[in-house]
Formats: C-alpha cells, structure tokens, sequence
C-alpha cells in the first residue's frame, strides 16, 4: 500500500540556525521554504487552533524521487525545547535519520572542526547484514537530534 518514504519532519527551536547547520555544513539543499505560514491546527494535532510555523523543505545531491526532509521551528504554538537529557537510542520510537554520503571521514572532519557537536561514534566500519561494508558516523544535531552519516565501501 505505502509507495515510498515522502518526507520526514525534524522540529527546530530556530528555523536559521538549522539551515546553517543543514545546508552549510551538512550540504544539503533547500527546495522551497515558508515563513509565517498559517494552517488549521488539526493538521498538526492542535485540534481548534491556527498554527503558524516557518519550514524549510531540504533534500541531497540525489535529488530523484528523494524522500524531503522538513525543518519546521512552530511559531505558534511556540516550539517547545525539552530540559532534560535525551532519551537512549533504545527507547521505542524514531530515534535517528541516517543519510547516504559519500564521505563519513570527510563530514567527521567538518563536524569536529566545529567544536560543538556532540559525537555517539567515531567513524566506524561494519559489516552489512546483506554483505558489504559500511562506515559509519552517529552524532547528534546542535537541537539534539541523532543523525547518522553511512557510507558503503566498495570492494
């Protein structure tokens, strides 16, 4: 019944610091962005509310049929930034966005020289369950959110 993965929706507490940190140094592009966009809340489950947010519709260099990745910061309702700790990658849930790259030592490089990410792994190579070797970088977003850089080793 389901076609494809159409977009996956990462809320953000600042819609500009997130493209800084999306599009500048993880390369990826914005497609079309929307500021002060006003919408019926029940469409984002506040039922008798008009929400506001500002998004940005981000995808990679694969651009074909590519699954969008939304960056939303709420206005309106305000976005809401926990205070305690995150929870374990165990917990039930989405708990992580991979992407396909073609270099995880190159974006470690980028990331460190930063200064302010926090890393779950350094790059690593695994064996693939179906064959194959990946190497693999997991580290969270500045807002928190568990990304995961995989890329597949030929040969």
């Amino acid at each position: 019944m389901i076609n494809r993965l159409f977009h996956i929706c990462i809320t953000v507490a600042d819609i500009e610091a997130a493209l800084k940190f999306y599009c500048e140094v993880l390369e990826l592009k914005s497609i079309g962005a929307l500021r002060h966009e006003r919408a019926p809340g029940e469409v984002l489950g506040f039922p008798g509310q008009i929400i506001e947010i500002h998004a940005d519709h981000l995808v990679g260099k694969s651009t074909d049929n590519a699954t969008v990745i939304d960056l939303i910061e709420f206005v309106s309702p305000k976005t809401v930034v926990p205070t305690a700790p995150s929870a374990p990658l165990n917990h039930a849930g989405i708990n992580r966005l991979a992407f396909d790259v073609d270099s995880t030592d190159a974006i470690h490089a980028r990331l460190k020289a930063r200064g302010d990410i926090e890393f779950l792994c350094e790059p690593q190579v695994v064996i693939a369950p179906t064959g194959g070797k990946f190497k693999i970088l997991t580290f969270k977003d500045p807002f928190g959110n568990v990304l995961e850089t995989i890329e597949y080793m030929k040969g």
